[in-house]
């Protein structure tokens, strides 16, 4: 089911696939317009083509143009904070750029028994768009949690270990200390000048799941994985509007402070592009046909700091 920004409601969970284990929603969101309820819809820009292309190269380095705009945003909520056997994946969503606007697909998990389904469907999906992750806090809980899921279920885990580019490193390079600290409802607020009103909170989401499948038809237990969609949607259609942010402060720091911030984020760009380098061409990298090699070369510099300028001449 699509169902389109306008209609200003909150999440409704279509039934198409409960007999599944597992329900699928889609929404698509423009890149200036309405925004949803838990935003007070309140004007939240997104980047478009041009200026999410421009920015992907700001942010994890110069790579091939189809790369960044493919570019696949990843978020899930969880019965719990570890890794370990017991804890599930019960929504996940992904946002991705589609001309003006950008397409978010959700994954809610309705019994224990459709988890297969569900990361099979997802799996495939993210498979089939190709292109790299982009995650906030990704590298040490979102992906992690995913590939070990998949593998308990007997499932592929190949579409999870490509090209990805986590946020939160990025902003705790330009923003740690310059605020209360760099959580992404937090940045939210101080980056993107929006707040959420009503959400749940991050620690009440683990029991939500456990406590709509003791009770699936009380109404307070299905108003709670609601609130959790919601939430789940809201943090994956506000990445990619910080990851504009980001870039704009990459591409025109402010104060000296933030300069050196932009050096240091460029000089890790490096880093990792000569490593990857070294690696691909010892002939040891654990997936060369997945993770491209950035260009560190002069030219690609160069081209680096064309992005960079474009960007901040699309944000300003």
């Amino acid at each position: 089911m699509v169902r389109f920004q306008d209609e200003r409601a909150a999440p409704t969970l279509p039934r198409g696939e409960a007999g599944m284990g597992f329900v699928h929603e889609v929404t698509r969101w423009p890149c200036r317009g309405a925004r949803p309820p838990l935003l007070g819809g309140r004007g939240l820009e997104l980047p478009g083509p041009a200026e999410w292309q421009a920015a992907f190269t700001c942010l994890y380095g110069h790579v091939e143009r189809d790369m960044s705009e493919r570019a696949r945003f990843l978020d899930l909520e969880s019965t719990g904070l570890g890794h370990g056997a017991g804890t599930v994946a019960f929504v996940v969503g992904l946002a991705t750029l589609d001309g003006d606007h950008w397409q978010i697909e959700q994954w809610l998990l309705t019994q224990l028994s459709g988890e297969v389904a569900l990361l099979a469907d997802l799996e495939a999906r993210v498979r089939a768009l190709g292109g790299p992750l982009v995650t906030f806090n990704g590298a040490s809980f979102d992906l992690p949690l995913l590939r070990g899921r998949l593998r308990r279920c007997g499932l592929a885990t190949d579409a999870f270990a490509g090209t990805h580019l986590d946020l939160l490193p990025v902003a705790r390079r330009l923003w740690r200390g310059r605020g209360p600290d760099c959580r992404l409802t937090t940045l939210e607020q101080t980056q993107l000048g929006v707040q959420r009103y009503g959400d749940i909170a991050g620690r009440a989401i683990p029991e939500v799941f456990w406590t709509a499948l003791r009770e699936p038809h009380e109404a307070r237990a299905r108003e709670a994985v609601r609130r959790v969609v919601g939430h789940n949607l809201v943090d994956v259609l506000t990445m990619p509007a910080l990851a504009g942010a980001m870039a704009r402060t990459l591409a025109a720091p402010g104060d000296p402070e933030l300069v050196q911030r932009a050096v240091d984020h460029r000089n890790a760009i490096g880093r990792r592009a000569r490593k990857a380098a070294a690696l691909h061409g010892a002939g040891r990298a654990a997936t060369p046909a997945r993770e491209p090699v950035v260009d560190a070369s002069p030219a690609a510099r160069t081209a680096q700091d064309a992005d960079l300028r474009r960007v901040a001449h699309l944000g300003s």
